[in-house]
């Protein structure tokens, strides 16, 4: 499995020698931190014979594909890079090994730069991955490409309750250790299809699907977009749900910021595709897509302490629930998802 894998240089380098000649015996390869994935990824750093600075790399471990095939990763990625989105270049695949080599954007994430940044600094950086993001949702939602995975997948009912499901079974199950009768879990799925249902029915963008500030990585003034292999067509608000809601991100942004990035992406998509959008609307969905986008995401936090031992997520659930708490009471669409929720609070030590 790709979250097992371990690199060294010796490794790597006949492979590296092939894509960078001259690469040097004294290559270094470093783990780097995944987030919440399965996937692996390490630094690989050299010099290359009379030349300075030294050469850096991101080399990606997953599980291995079929050379006939192409995978999901490499296809997004052309079909964002073709819409404009900066996405790492790709130099080189070991498919046997279920290895990439990828440009390296560096360390400081998003998240990190809105950290040690001011307001108005915070907001900058936010105006800056919005800018990436209309571009997924006018360039790379306009041009159809068959040979991009994202067009053939879709946040309709399975996959929306399917999410839903894993909270259930991860966090209330799991984490929370409330045992739930069969009868009990299908009153929970019945509780959750009036919100998937009414999510599926939205007009549908290209959706990243967790682009969020550990996945956005700050250079210079730019940006660059990470982890896109899952992208999928969904509800336009989805992706600025991602980016503004994840984790503590309401917390550091506050409510100033966040509503000033809101009515920035609404004017630019706006300018950019020439669709104008009504603002009440486009509120009510981002709150009912925040709402399932938490809830699934408190069930990953869960799952990655259950099954993988990765308790450093855990503290992420209080405050997610504390921000779902008020839309689940304002929503009449809601009112049965809430009376589950209600049922079956937090509990025990985590």
């Amino acid at each position: 499995m790709a979250d097992q894998i371990g690199l060294t240089g010796e490794q790597v380098q006949p492979w590296l020698a092939t894509l960078f000649p001259g690469v040097e015996a004294g290559l270094s390869v470093v783990p780097l931190t995944a987030d919440a994935s399965t996937r692996r990824y390490f630094r690989a750093q050299w010099r290359l014979s009379g030349a300075d600075p030294g050469v850096s790399r991101v080399i990606m471990a997953c599980d291995p594909w079929p050379e006939t095939e192409t995978p999901d990763f490499i296809a997004v990625a052309r079909h964002l890079s073709a819409s404009g989105v900066r996405v790492p270049a790709i130099d080189g695949v070991v498919p046997a090994a279920g290895w990439m080599c990828l440009e390296d954007f560096g360390d400081r994430a998003l998240a990190d730069a809105w950290r040690d940044a001011d307001n108005p600094e915070r907001l900058v950086w936010g105006q800056r991955a919005l800018d990436a993001l209309v571009r997924i949702h006018t360039a790379a939602t306009q041009h159809h490409d068959a040979a991009c995975p994202a067009f053939h997948f879709a946040f309709d009912v399975p996959k929306l309750l399917s999410e839903l499901q894993h909270f259930r079974l991860h966090a209330i199950e799991g984490l929370w250790q409330h045992v739930l009768t069969e009868d009990e879990q299908q009153v929970f799925d019945a509780a959750c299809l009036p919100l998937c249902s009414h999510l599926e029915a939205q007009p549908r963008y290209f959706c990243h699907r967790d682009y969020h500030g550990w996945n956005i990585m700050a250079q210079d003034k730019t940006v660059g977009i990470l982890d896109f292999q899952d992208a999928r067509m969904g509800p336009q608000p989805y992706d600025v749900v991602s980016l503004l809601v994840d984790r503590r991100t309401p917390l550091l942004l506050g409510r100033d910021v966040s509503t000033a990035l809101v009515q920035y992406y609404l004017d630019r998509f706006e300018a950019e595709s020439g669709q104008r959008v009504n603002r009440a609307a486009f509120d009510e969905l981002f709150e009912l897509v925040a709402v399932q986008r938490c809830i699934k995401a408190i069930g990953t936090f869960a799952a990655m302490h259950m099954i993988y031992g990765r308790s450093q997520y855990l503290p992420y659930i209080e405050p997610t629930l504390h921000y779902i708490r008020p839309l689940v009471q304002r929503h009449a669409i809601l009112a049965s998802l809430k009376a589950v929720l209600d049922r079956y609070p937090p509990q025990g030590a985590y």
